[in-house]
């Protein structure tokens, strides 16, 4: 299974409420105060037609090829990050490495290989650019931060994860004082774990402040995730009751600005913004739909999660395998997917996709919370950086070929 499954695994309900109070309104929206919390309600697009922003047709940049070339073949890439200068730096897991490559698609340099030693990783699970073009990565299984300069070169090694839990900490962002931002499922290993009853059920996932040095240093808060359905295993002659989690299903979406942290449960179309310190000082709202789910989206997920589980020579997989083979998919869409923050400070905010071949919409905030408009990106691309110009991912297409990806954003009025 990816390595992104594992933290989306557990989750638990917890509600945000918050009363209201008068405030000016438009036609396009409102806002107003509730005991010093902002609330932006919108309704309808700021941009007109000739303000909109759009992606363009054909990225500008394209790195990855079928085969034949190992400096230009990927195999699980878990980020992808730009330089001040243009080089491209993508985390390929599969090979635990960093790859540098000039603004033309040249490979310049590659950091990183399998190993526990300084500067080496077993799971290379994040990498986030920072301030003086230094690159930040976190190894999941070494529990370990390495920083890497835009040379390639390995500076030095730092702080440990709390190990009490079965499952690292994702590491979502910087914030302008140097610390992070993490997440980790509320889950610690004792009896607690194997006294779950069977059925539909909700846990929690923590979000952490992270200290400079890598150490968890609070909590921010908790909060829920997607829903799971407890079903019994056979795991060395012992029944054990594991969380499966509910393709579709809404759960907390986090994204960090320098000075502001966006965090969401997707139940609803509500975004919070909060200060570094976890103190919640606007509500972003935006006027929506709810989906329900087709089908053929059923059908389309059922066969893909048969794929990812195809090891026929592992019984614990296949009882994950038949696990979602007989799962109950919800009604209807969460009301968003994924947060993303740009380069000028920007809340981007994803629908929620039914399958991967489907473009994905994305609904703009500026820094104030107003709704700006949308803007399409291409199918299967996974929006890694957004900067001012520029949509920075990768896809992988239906032979399981990795690329990287860079496409211009074009704004008509700047």
């Amino acid at each position: 299974m990816q390595a992104h499954l594992l933290f989306t695994t557990f989750a638990v309900a917890l509600a945000i409420g918050c009363g209201d109070s008068p405030g000016t309104t438009s036609d396009r929206g409102a806002t107003r105060d509730s005991a010093g919390i902002t609330i932006v309600e919108n309704a309808m697009p700021a941009w007109t037609a000739e303000d909109a922003w759009t992606v363009a047709a054909e990225p500008a940049l394209v790195l990855g090829v079928d085969e034949g070339d190992p400096d230009h073949e990927f195999f699980q890439i878990t980020g992808v990050t730009r330089l001040s200068d243009g080089t491209i730096v993508v985390a390929n897991s599969g090979t635990q490495q960093l790859r540098y490559y000039d603004p033309d698609g040249t490979l310049r340099t590659s950091a990183g290989r399998k190993g526990g030693g300084p500067g080496e990783f077993q799971m290379l699970l994040t990498l986030l650019g920072v301030p003086g073009d230094s690159l930040l990565t976190f190894d999941a299984m070494n529990r370990r931060f390495s920083v890497f300069d835009a040379d390639g070169r390995h500076m030095r090694d730092f702080g440990t994860t709390d190990a009490s839990s079965p499952v690292p900490i994702l590491v979502i962002g910087r914030l302008d004082d140097g610390t992070y931002i993490g997440q980790q499922p509320n889950v610690r290993v004792g009896p607690e774990m194997f006294a779950r009853k069977e059925g539909p059920a909700r846990d929690s996932v923590y979000v952490l402040h992270v200290d400079a040095s890598g150490i968890p240093a609070d909590t921010f808060g908790l909060f829920p995730g997607p829903r799971v359905e407890v079903q019994m295993f056979e795991f060395a002659g012992r029944s054990v009751p594991m969380p499966v989690m509910v393709p579709f299903s809404p759960g907390t979406a986090i994204a960090v600005a320098p000075g502001t942290v966006y965090l969401g449960v997707s139940d609803t179309y509500e975004i919070g913004a909060y200060t570094p310190s976890g103190r919640l000082t606007r509500l972003v709202r935006r006027a929506y739909e709810p989906r329900k789910v087709t089908q053929a989206e059923i059908e389309t997920n059922r066969a893909s999660m048969a794929d990812v589980m195809a090891d026929q020579s592992n019984p614990f997989v296949q009882q994950f395998r038949d696990a979602y083979a007989s799962i109950q998919y919800p009604e209807t869409m969460p009301a968003y997917g994924e947060l993303e923050t740009d380069a000028d400070g920007n809340l981007w905010v994803s629908t929620s996709l039914g399958t991967p071949d489907e473009a994905r919409r994305w609904s703009i905030f500026g820094p104030e919370g107003r709704w700006l408009g949308d803007v399409t990106t291409p199918p299967r691309l996974v929006v890694r950086e957004i900067g001012t110009d520029y949509i920075l991912g990768h896809s992988t297409d239906e032979m399981e070929i990795e690329r990287v990806l860079l496409y211009r954003l074009i704004k008509p009025s700047s």
